[in-house]
C-alpha cells in the first residue's frame, strides 16, 4: 500500500512512513490463514535492519454489529496479528496499537470491496528518527565576520531552509541519527552540499569558516544528475534546480557558466559535431533556459558544452559513477557592479 503521507513530525521527532499492508478476515472470523508471508518476512527484516522502526497495528470491523461486539472483534484480531508477528521473531515491544473496530473506516462500508478492507489489521512499519535543536554560525574565514545569507538542510525524510542573521548565526533542526546535507549560499559566499552525521559532526559544525567567491571557483552540484541519453534530471534529484535558482538570485553580483557534461567513457574526445558533444551543449541549455524562464538575467550567465572531456571518472565500471559523470558544473566568471540584497 501507497501512504499519502511520507513523513510527519511530532514533537521534534520525525515520524517516516516506508510501507504497509493488510492482514483481511471474513465476517465475523478474528483469525486467518490468508497471511501475507512474503510482507510479513519484510517486516522482520525491515526491524532487523532499522532500530528506530516500529510497526503501527491498525484493527477493525465491517460496520455491521454494534459498538461493543465489533470493538471486542477488533481486539481478537489484533491479539492473531500480533500473535503470528511474535511467532515470526518480531519483538511485540515494537508495536504501536490502535484498535478502532468499526469507527474510523478505511473505505467506504456500502460496497463488498470496502467491507473486506475494513475487515483487517493495517500494519505500517514507521522509522522514528529525533531530531535536535542545533545553533552554528557561518564566517568569513579571514575577518571572522559573519556571513549573512541561507542554509540549507536536506535530510533522507525532507528539505529546509533557514536564513543567518548578521553575526552569521543559525538555528536548524537536524535529525540525531543518519546523515543530512548542509549548503549555504550568500551574495559572495557559497558553501557546496556535504554530508555530515549530528553525533561525529556537530562540533565542526558550530563555526564554519568560507572564503569569498572568486574567479575560476567550481560547483558540482553533484547531484545534478541525469537519465542516460537525456535531458531529463532523474528522479530522486529534480529538488536540484530550484536550489541552483535560490543560489543563482542570492549571488547576484557574479556571472557564471554552466558547463554540461556527458558518461562517454573508452572513446576519443567527443568534439563538435557528434552526439556526445550535443548530448552535454543540450544538458547546459536545458539548465540555462530553467534559470532564464525564473528570472536569472540571460547576461549573467553562459552555457557551454564540455562532452566528455571533464568525466569525473573516465573509467567508470559502477552505476552510480556513471551517474556522477551525466552532470552539470556551475563556475564562477567575474564579479558585476554590487546590487543591493536582502542578506
Amino acid at each position: 500500500m501507497e501512504s499519502q503521507n511520507a513523513f510527519r513530525i511530532v514533537n521534534d521527532t520525525i515520524y517516516k512512513y516506508e510501507f504497509s499492508f493488510m492482514i483481511l478476515f471474513d465476517i465475523d472470523y478474528d483469525e486467518t490463514d490468508s497471511l501475507p508471508m512474503n510482507e510479513i518476512t519484510r517486516l522482520r527484516n525491515a526491524l532487523n535492519v532499522f532500530p528506530d522502526g516500529f510497526v503501527q497495528l491498525e484493527a477493525r470491523t465491517d460496520s455491521r454489529g454494534g459498538l461493543e461486539y465489533n470493538y471486542d472483534l477488533a481486539t481478537r484480531r489484533m491479539e492473531f496479528a500480533k500473535d503470528v508477528f511474535i511467532q515470526k521473531g518480531i519483538n511485540e515491544n515494537r508495536f504501536l496499537e490502535f484498535i478502532y473496530g468499526k469507527t474510523n473506516p478505511l473505505a467506504d462500508n456500502k460496497s463488498p470491496e470496502g467491507r473486506q478492507k475494513n475487515r483487517s489489521v493495517l500494519v505500517t512499519f514507521e522509522r522514528s528518527v529525533p531530531l535536535v535543536q542545533f545553533s552554528g554560525r557561518i564566517t568569513d574565514h579571514e575577518t571572522d565576520q559573519g556571513i549573512k545569507g541561507r542554509v540549507y538542510i536536506g535530510t533522507e525524510f525532507y528539505q529546509d531552509s533557514v536564513d543567518t542573521n548578521e553575526n552569521g548565526e543559525f538555528v536548524v533542526r537536524l535529525p540525531e541519527t543518519g546523515s543530512f546535507s548542509l549548503e549555504f549560499f550568500s551574495p559572495d559566499y557559497i558553501k557546496g552540499r556535504e554530508y555530515y552525521q549530528f553525533k561525529e559532526d556537530a562540533d565542526s559544525l558550530r563555526q564554519i569558516s568560507l572564503e569569498p567567491l572568486k574567479i575560476g571557483m567550481t560547483f558540482s552540484f553533484d547531484d545534478m544528475l541525469f537519465y542516460p541519453n537525456t535531458t531529463i534530471l532523474m528522479e530522486d534529484y529534480k529538488h536540484t534546480l530550484p536550489r541552483l535558482y535560490d543560489m543563482m538570485h542570492i549571488a547576484k553580483n557574479y556571472r557564471f557558466e554552466i558547463q554540461g557534461h556527458v558518461h562517454s567513457p573508452r572513446r576519443s574526445p567527443q568534439r563538435e559535431g557528434t552526439y556526445f558533444y550535443d548530448l552535454s551543449a543540450r544538458r547546459a541549455n536545458m539548465v540555462y533556459q530553467y534559470l532564464v524562464d525564473r528570472g536569472i538575467e540571460p547576461e549573467r550567465l553562459e552555457w557551454n558544452a564540455y562532452s566528455n572531456y571533464q568525466m569525473v571518472f573516465p573509467g567508470a565500471r559502477t552505476e552510480m559513477q556513471m551517474r556522477r559523470n551525466r552532470r552539470v558544473v556551475i563556475k564562477v566568471l567575474e564579479p558585476l557592479e554590487p546590487q543591493t540584497s536582502n542578506y
